[in-house]
């Protein structure tokens, strides 16, 4: 599977304003049969078809500060999460930002835009109703820079998580489970999660050994490290 005034995580369902499908125009009947085609003439190239069922969104993906982003790929899920497996990719972004995205026109879908390398996560998703008609317009996915997060974790018996792999989940306010990441203490009990979703979080942090921890609503800042600080775990 997802990133102004940096409340860089509020998602803006945004529907597609359903536009009417063209209406096929009449073909006047030919007088004469056409003239024969050369062997040398070059191929033409068929008119491109409307796929029964689906739909072609057209998208540009940016910064928040309307950069084009190159190398990004469109994506089509049930829900705007890390859990949903796309039900649809488009090509990579080029230059300009600009690709395509094909999916099912039968579903209501969340169309956003995907980093492979993780530097940026989409700060919103498009909604796309069921049956909305043909969209013509450009759609615009902003994207925010990765975040990071560290802390240092005690165990109850005020010693240092020393060398234990760490579970933490991003909680949505709005939607729920979000993002899991993983990674390990040093000695001191010190852990970093980098390359994670910016914006206002609930935090639940889980270690190997069994201990956990909930932390309350979390900004994390996008391009920029974010400390816990200490957290004993229970």
């Amino acid at each position: 599977m997802a990133f102004s005034g940096c409340d860089c995580r509020k998602e803006a369902p945004v529907a597609p304003t359903p536009v009417p499908a063209p209406t096929k125009a009449p073909v006047p009947p030919q007088e004469e049969a056409p003239p024969p085609v050369s062997a040398d003439a070059p191929p033409v190239a068929d008119a491109p078809v409307a796929e029964s069922g689906f739909l072609t969104a057209p998208m540009r993906v940016l910064t928040l500060g309307g950069t084009p982003l190159k190398g990004m790929a469109p994506i089509a899920t049930y829900n705007p999460n890390a859990f949903d497996t796309p039900i649809a990719t488009g090509s990579l972004t080029d230059a300009d930002g600009l690709s395509s995205i094909r999916f099912p026109a039968s579903e209501k879908v969340a169309l956003r835009a995907w980093d492979p390398d993780l530097r940026y996560f989409p700060n919103n998703f498009l909604e796309v109703l069921p049956n909305s008609g043909t969209i013509q317009e450009t759609l615009e996915i902003r994207m925010v820079q990765a975040g990071i997060l560290f802390a240092a974790l005690i165990l109850p018996n005020h010693q240092p998580v020393s060398g234990e792999e760490v579970g933490l989940m991003l909680i949505h306010p709005v939607y729920g489970p979000w993002w899991p990441a993983e990674s390990v203490t040093n000695d001191r009990g010190e852990v970093v999660f980098d390359r994670i979703p910016p914006g206002k979080f609930l935090l639940r942090l889980k270690v190997s050994s069994g201990p956990s921890v909930e932390v309350g609503e979390t900004y994390i800042a996008p391009a920029e490290p974010t400390a816990l600080g200490q957290i004993q775990l229970q």
